[in-house]
């Protein structure tokens, strides 16, 4: 019972065990890779599969980072290869042109879809898997975010963020030689989503006390783990060491994980996501830039334990709460954006995300009890002030 505490990140792949919280949990991806060197697992997967048709998929970043490597190996061992490369000025976005570039490639040979790069390229792969009962696989380019190993996919529809249900990877391969040299912004969106698991797990706890919702300590475990392991490896992470990478790889693997044993976003996400999701969707609806996932995070994650530690919640019911001057720190020793004024969120928009961010999903949250206890309004102004002046 509560095995998978003892596991290699490895080892855990296609797991079943009974757990503490009275739950079964199983793991329904076949492989997990990470480590140096790992991207020729690709062939072995291949092999179990035998695919009559290959399609691999990337942008024109991720070819030059791994795409192309990858497209050599599987030639070389015989394989038919259709390879599609997503061309984007900026960032990729899994809109429909995107999806529909992809899936008018598929084929009545395509039998394994391969997937090189991060969030995006990962999320509509996914669904694509989802619609053709095609088996994927992901080959991280960036330690960036936490849905590598996520059974849904955000996308851009009509101009809008929507989340559609996905399915598990067949295998994750994620090559730290491959992720530490990923541009230096997305390894401190890592950071930054991996620091939020710290206020998703308060949130978590708190909901559990107040209002008696399931909760399950091998998770929790699990993801403080993984994010503990990170914290004490910021050096190494700012000089792109390779172990120091691979722990950022693996806690955002484990976020994933951690979402599939509990059956939701519960141990991944809370008010610091809905924040970011908050501001993400009012930059999209008017069409501007907006920051990467895990950077609005981190900053999401200051605005959270700030409201903790304002809130004595720690005194009041003793949860263990994150000190937000821990979490600046944090974020500052690795170079990420630590407020919202410096991440390019507006005074107003910020402002009305805090008192509004609460309404992005009904999850009881540190938003949703400051708001009992009738702060939240009064809280707000006090935030805008302190990140913006009066």
């Amino acid at each position: 019972m509560n095995e998978i505490l003892t596991k290699t990140i490895e080892e855990m792949a296609y797991m079943e065990f009974d757990c503490g919280c009275g739950k079964k949990h199983r793991i329904d991806i076949k492989h997990i890779y990470v480590g140096e060197n790992v991207y020729n697992r690709i062939l072995d997967v291949a092999k179990e599969i035998l695919p009559k048709e290959i399609l691999l998929v990337s942008d024109n970043n991720t070819y030059k980072a791994l795409g192309k490597c990858v497209e050599n190996e599987l030639t070389e061992s015989g394989y038919k290869i259709n390879n599609i490369i997503l061309f984007s000025d900026g960032d990729l976005i899994p809109d429909e042109k995107a999806i529909g570039r992809v899936l008018v490639e598929v084929n009545n040979e395509t039998e394994l879809i391969v997937a090189v790069g991060s969030g995006s390229i990962n999320d509509i792969c996914r669904i694509i898997s989802a619609k053709t009962h095609i088996p994927y696989v992901i080959m991280g380019t960036a330690p960036s975010m936490d849905g590598y190993a996520s059974t849904v996919s955000p996308l851009i529809i009509d101009g809008a963020k929507v989340t559609y249900p996905g399915t598990n990877p067949y295998a994750i391969i994620a090559d730290s030689n491959i992720m530490k040299d990923a541009p230096f912004e997305m390894i401190c969106a890592g950071f930054g989503d991996i620091l939020g698991k710290y206020t998703a797990l308060s949130d978590w706890r708190l909901s559990n006390t107040i209002h008696d919702e399931y909760f399950c300590d091998t998770t929790e475990k699990l993801v403080r783990n993984a994010m503990y392991k990170c914290f004490e490896n910021i050096e190494g992470a700012v000089k792109r060491d390779v172990k120091a990478i691979e722990y950022i790889s693996e806690a955002l693997i484990l976020s994933g994980i951690a979402m599939t044993l509990s059956g939701n976003s519960r141990p991944a996400s809370g008010a610091e996501h809905h924040l970011s999701h908050y501001w993400e969707i009012d930059k999209l609806s008017r069409k501007l830039e907006h920051p990467l996932h895990g950077n609005s995070v981190g900053v999401g994650t200051v605005i959270s334990a700030w409201l903790y530690k304002k809130l004595n919640i720690e005194e009041r019911f003793g949860i263990k709460t994150p000190v937000p001057e821990i979490i600046i720190n944090l974020l500052n020793s690795i170079g990420a954006k630590s407020n919202p004024k410096a991440l390019g969120i507006e005074k107003e928009l910020f402002h009305r995300s805090v008192i509004h961010a609460l309404e992005i999903r009904p999850r009881y949250t540190i938003l949703q009890y400051a708001k009992t206890e009738n702060m939240l309004e009064e809280y707000a102004n006090e935030l805008t002030n302190l990140f913006y002046g009066e």
